[in-house]
């Protein structure tokens, strides 16, 4: 069973809503958030499906409907631009020199989030890394934008209020921010 020990957890648990609810309501008690954010991490950290939770954690259900409202109040977000903060203080994260890279995914359906090209119907995943490998932006978009304005899209999920010197797009072509504008250099 994944434990989350008590420094990260007593910085992150003021974000979570359910975390200020009152012992006194009646009815039944809430699953503890702490369990429910071990949860979610066990199921990122071995990539299990939610109904293969070993008995030890709550139910899945529980645990996915938790996680559902937490991404639609962008409570994870916070907490990791906190995290992001946090690290860059400390000197652990140097984002002067970050690295994008994006990739397609196949779609099956379609939707809003899936654009048509020449390789199908699909989106693109676009990640940005510091140059010790730590992620500083996850984002996926319709793989019908150009490149260009996926970089522009990318920075929307982006979690540090600095932004890089130098961002390298693997494969492609170098970007140096300016606090104006993005110069894009062809290698």
């Amino acid at each position: 069973m994944l434990r989350l020990r008590d420094d990260p957890w007593d910085r992150s648990r003021g974000h979570f809503p359910e975390e200020h609810i009152p012992d006194s309501g009646t009815g039944r008690k809430p699953v503890p958030t702490r369990h429910i954010l071990e949860t979610v991490l066990w199921i990122l950290n071995t990539g299990a499906q939610w109904h293969m939770l070993p008995q030890c954690y709550p139910n899945y259900k529980t645990v996915h409907r938790r996680l559902q409202q937490w991404c639609q109040r962008e409570v994870l977000r916070e907490i990791l631009t906190q995290l992001a903060s946090t690290l860059r203080e400390e000197g652990a994260i140097d984002e002067r020199e970050s690295f994008l890279d994006a990739m397609f995914a196949e779609a099956k359906s379609s939707g809003e989030a899936v654009g048509l090209t020449k390789r199908g119907k699909g989106v693109k995943i676009v990640v940005i890394v510091e140059r010790h490998g730590l992620p500083l932006s996850v984002s996926t978009h319709a793989a019908n934008h150009h490149e260009v304005t996926l970089v522009q899209l990318s920075f929307d999920f982006y979690m540090l209020e600095a932004k890089p010197e130098h961002l390298i797009l693997l494969g492609a072509c170098t970007v140096r921010i300016d606090h104006h504008a993005a110069e894009i250099i062809l290698r």
